[in-house]
């Protein structure tokens, strides 16, 4: 949010301030403006995550799910793959659906700074 400091020092000569001068006046209105930015931020954050969070989860079972359906039609002999394609691509999809858990997740429920 863009501040007028004009428009704020007009508004606080204009009110009936007792105890406060017009810059303690102005700088408490930047303040509350400021908490208010960093409230809605953390809000759409936290809405943001969990909109991922979910993706994420979807994203990861229909990845899991495909590999049950593949492993299942080569363990019913409907679909001819040889054991070391079967080692390679179970190893290869399980590691890359956790490296791809773990770096969004990681971004997402970032611990350092939570307002980011």
């Amino acid at each position: 949010m863009v501040f007028d400091s004009d428009v704020l020092i007009k508004a606080a000569q204009s009110a009936s301030i007792s105890s406060m001068s017009i810059q303690e006046y102005v700088a408490e209105c930047i303040s509350y403006e400021k908490h208010r930015h960093d409230i809605e931020h953390s809000k759409q954050n936290m809405y943001e995550r969990k909109a991922y969070a979910g993706q994420i989860f979807r994203f990861t079972v229909v990845w899991c799910f495909g590999l049950f359906i593949i492993i299942f039609g080569c363990g019913l002999g409907n679909l001819k793959l040889s054991d070391t394609v079967i080692t390679a691509f179970i190893g290869s999809t399980t590691l890359n659906v956790f490296i791809f858990f773990k770096l969004v997740t990681e971004y997402l429920f970032n611990k350092e700074d939570p307002h980011s």
